[in-house]
């Protein structure tokens, strides 16, 4: 990983996007947090992020849909993790073909993030 990164983190619970936004700056990143897909977008649009960590699991737009709408948007450039309680081959599958590059198991463990990144970026 070359910091600093911009990561923005989307997660409707907010402990778990504040904490994992401040996981990623105790690695070097600048890094931002939201609590809805609509907010997502706008932050993303004023901070140009290199990195989205978003949930899947979202009331309003979910993260599939959240990501669908950045790769639209950015393209491949942007690069995007589920972040999601969700584990399994066929979650993995979804997450892929709905456009993710990566996918983490929360809690996120640091070891996890940091294999992450150096992957994606």
């Amino acid at each position: 990983m070359t910091p600093p990164i911009r990561a923005l983190v989307v997660d409707d619970y907010p402990d778990a996007a504040e904490a994992l936004a401040r996981l990623l700056e105790t690695m070097g990143c600048t890094a931002s947090f939201v609590t809805d897909s609509k907010r997502a977008i706008e932050t993303a649009s004023a901070m140009s992020p290199q990195v989205v960590f978003i949930d899947i699991g979202m009331p309003d737009i979910n993260g599939f849909e959240l990501a669908a709408m950045l790769r639209e948007r950015y393209g491949k450039s942007l690069r995007l993790v589920a972040a999601t309680a969700y584990g399994g081959t066929a979650v993995h599958e979804m997450c892929r073909e709905a456009g993710f590059d990566a996918h983490v198991h929360k809690p996120v463990a640091i070891a996890s993030l940091h294999r992450t990144l150096d992957a994606i970026t």
